[in-house]
């Protein structure tokens, strides 16, 4: 183990086994789920309460994997605080969606100052389950990543025209999920390339975030 990585268990020990944060301790703040979109830094991380002038190394870890893993450092500015926007950490194992993670934060300085705060991940998109084989087969439709609180519509569109718009119910939780059990394609098969458009609107996509995938459906196999 190295030696940052040594630093970073103990850190990581020492916070769980704290009975309460001494006064003036360092702090750590981000979204209670954060979105992950490839390649994009959709992690916001406000820190204070480090050395002044000096580094913050960010790790995490999960039920699965307990040993901090860095992913990211910040400068601290003179008042002892810091912001950075990051990747978030990667998950555990390329299928998950969603997994919750602790953050935390180890001073450059000073290994005893550290803060850490949970959160989740989340994988924005929409995913089918199980992979439809036909049109008409019954999949669940799961939108995952939108604004909590409001609707979730999927457009199914076919050479440029929206064919149908479906409603996945309202997106719940920190996480932002929509669910709903339904046709694969709700709506005449036509046979040729689908775009579908996932937003939080019921118009076909104009503003961001929304998610977009495509299909063929074939006379034969494709």
């Amino acid at each position: 183990m190295t030696a940052l990585r040594r630093a970073l268990a103990l850190a990581c020990l020492g916070a769980l086994a704290a009975a309460a944060a001494p006064a003036g301790a360092a702090t750590l703040t981000t979204d209670a789920c954060v979105r992950y979109v490839r390649n994009q830094p959709t992690m916001t991380i406000l820190g204070a309460g480090f050395t002044p002038g000096g580094s913050v190394t960010l790790a995490s870890s999960t039920a699965t994997k307990t040993t901090p893993a860095p992913f990211a450092s910040s400068a601290v500015l003179p008042n002892g605080a810091f912001v950075t926007r990051t990747l978030p950490p990667p998950f555990s194992s390329p299928g998950r969606n969603q997994e919750s993670f602790t953050l935390l934060g180890l001073d450059g300085t000073n290994p005893a100052a550290f803060g850490t705060t949970p959160f989740q991940v989340v994988r924005f998109g929409l995913t089918t389950s199980p992979t439809p084989r036909r049109p008409t087969s019954r999949v669940r439709y799961t939108a995952r990543g939108f604004t909590s609180g409001k609707r979730v519509y999927v457009h199914f569109r076919f050479r440029g025209v929206t064919r149908r718009t479906v409603s996945l119910g309202v997106a719940r939780g920190p996480c932002g999920i929509a669910s709903r059990r339904m046709r694969a394609l709700p709506t005449t098969a036509l046979y040729g390339p689908w775009t579908t458009y996932t937003n939080q609107f019921r118009t076909a996509p104009r503003k961001k975030p929304y998610w977009q995938d495509s299909f063929e459906i074939c006379r034969t196999t494709c």
